[in-house]
């Protein structure tokens, strides 16, 4: 509880959606040293002996407290800035002319003696280097290189005279384009600092019956707007807390407490209200403009057909026995697949050389491709009814071609492509063709070459095979190395805008398409399977102990 008490003399951060010209606080001040609150001593008329007054605070002790509320960017005068700006030679722009005339007007009312005053955005206490701090107390610590040569830029402001010359359009006369520019150029024009506006709260705290100097000027509160709108102020405000305490470098050792309030404006119930409602016609609006950039309806494919888009990347190849690989893919697309726009549908990678990675040697490609497909099965007929639709298939060689151009191939394999929508990856074994010839094997390894296969399809099940059997019963194979891919895919049909009015389910629809559910999900198939035994078992344990209970019961009536 006692931390909680505690001032927070951290920076903090706020966030609203209201202008900041509502943004008030309320500052107080208080001197609390000694010479305010310990009895003066007197002389007697009687005699010489010296005696204290009676402690009597109401009356004795002169009260040193002042309090304002004071708005955003809302400029009050110190003591020093009204003998500075009382005089018309001292103003040199237009800002210090208007700051003549405003303390002139103040002045005809009477001197103020007020301790708390601002510095706002464009005075020259808040364009001084803010970047220079030391991080210790020590009068023996040097600002690092950084540190100096960052000390002279100064963070652009949010408005100022840059935008009103983007408004007005106002053409420099100057060359904006510099051809030798300096350091000090380059430092300025080459930092990427945020638009932001400061504002300082300050107090002057030199005696009243001395002039006041810069000196004597103490900052009590800082706050920092960017243009996301967030607001930090350092410190915190009190709402409770203990008092913060300020002390003078003069030589009485003045000691000063100050608290920071929230002094803005709450608003009402109704006030509260109409905004919501403002914001909610304000965000309707946004909806409705969104959704006219973006269209009524998104793009569709034709009745009865299954749009199939993927995005793949060929990511790495590994165990390969040759160095400098690459990889050379199709896709073969089965019956009733088409693409219907030209599209690339063949890729052959980059070279790419091995790295060993453990017991593994390994060759990243990262070679992305998209396909996007399409698959309308056609009139079913009694012949082709039962036949089962195959999604199309990759169909991948890997070669190597070494600094002496002697070339091999690696390996062939291939990838179906992914039935189901979502992020998949896969990995495949490659194998090569195997003659049984010492020939073969030296030619490979001294000048290159090997056996191909005259169809890569023959991989896999050929699409153009149409017989009942296939048979490689006799074909020499040697297993190399391995083939990762990733799959990133998207499915679109009509069918599934009506899947929750109908409550189909995915199977159902892939059905529909012609693609049957086993295909499609045969794990959902077995997951119900296993729910209906798991019932069953349920079902007889509970049959059993009934008939238990009953047997039980027989028993105990025939003993009575």
């Amino acid at each position: 509880m006692a931390d909680l008490y505690e001032p927070d003399v951290g920076t903090a951060y706020y966030r609203s959606n209201d202008p900041l010209k509502n943004l008030r606080f309320r500052v107080t001040l208080k001197r609390i040293t000694s010479t305010s609150i310990v009895p003066q001593a007197q002389n007697k008329s009687e005699d010489d002996d010296v005696e204290l007054q009676s402690v009597d605070q109401k009356s004795s002790v002169q009260s040193d407290e002042e309090q304002m509320v004071i708005l955003w960017q809302e400029k009050v005068f110190g003591q020093r800035e009204i003998d500075l700006y009382s005089n018309a030679d001292n103003c040199y722009n237009v800002m210090d002319q208007k700051y003549f005339e405003d303390v002139s007007k103040l002045l005809e009312k009477g001197r103020p003696t007020n301790r708390i005053f601002s510095y706002v955005d464009h005075d020259s206490f808040s364009n001084q280097d803010e970047t220079l701090n030391y991080m210790t107390s020590s009068a023996k610590e040097k600002p690092s290189n950084l540190a100096k040569n960052m000390a002279h830029i100064r963070r652009r402001r949010i408005g100022g005279r840059q935008a009103k010359e983007r408004e007005l359009g106002i053409i420099p006369k100057t060359n904006i384009v510099v051809a030798d520019p300096s350091d000090e150029r380059i430092a300025k024009n080459h930092i990427d600092a945020p638009p932001m506006q400061v504002m300082y709260i300050m107090a002057d705290l030199s005696p009243r019956e001395q002039p006041a100097s810069e000196e004597s000027e103490n900052i009590l509160c800082s706050l920092h707007v960017d243009a996301h709108g967030v607001l930090s102020i350092r410190p915190d405000f009190n709402r409770g807390r203990k008092a913060y305490i300020i002390e003078t470098g003069t030589l009485g050792k003045e000691v000063f407490e100050y608290t920071i309030e929230h002094a803005s404006k709450p608003m009402n119930r109704l006030e509260q209200e109409k905004e919501m409602k403002m914001y909610r016609e304000v965000y309707t609006r946004h909806k409705e403009f969104l959704q006219a950039c973006v269209g009524s309806e998104f793009e569709m494919p034709p009745p009865d057909v299954l749009r199939l888009l993927v995005f793949g990347e060929l990511e790495m190849a590994k165990d390969f026995d040759s160095d400098n690989i690459y990889i050379q893919f199709f896709i073969d697309l089965p019956k009733d697949w088409y693409a219907e726009s030209p599209q690339q549908l063949s890729w052959v990678t980059q070279t790419c050389q091995l790295k060993t990675k453990g017991q593994n040697n390994i060759a990243h490609f990262g070679f992305p491709f998209q396909v996007e497909l399409f698959y309308k099965r056609e009139i079913i007929t009694e012949e082709n009814k039962d036949v089962m639709p195959h999604f199309p298939i990759i169909y991948v060689e890997v070669l190597s071609l070494d600094s002496w151009q002697r070339y091999r191939t690696e390996g062939y394999t291939y990838f179906s492509l992914p039935g189901k929508p979502g992020t998949s990856y896969e990995t495949q074994d490659c194998w090569r063709p195997l003659k049984d010839s010492v020939v073969s094997n030296l030619r490979r390894f001294f000048i290159g070459g090997s056996p191909e296969l005259e169809f890569p399809t023959y991989t896999a099940i050929p699409s153009t095979f149409d017989g009942s059997h296939l048979s490689k019963f006799g074909f020499r194979t040697e297993t190399t190395g391995s083939v990762c891919m990733r799959f990133n895919t998207m499915l679109q049909s009509r069918m599934f805008v009506q899947k929750k009015s109908n409550k189909k389910s995915l199977g159902a629809l892939l059905d529909n398409l012609g693609i049957t559910s086993q295909q499609a999900s045969v794990a959902s198939v077995i997951e119900a399977f296993k729910k209906a035994r798991l019932k069953m078992l349920q079902a007889r344990e509970s049959a059993t102990r009934t008939l238990l209970k009953d047997d039980d019961d027989n028993e105990n009536t025939k003993k009575q």
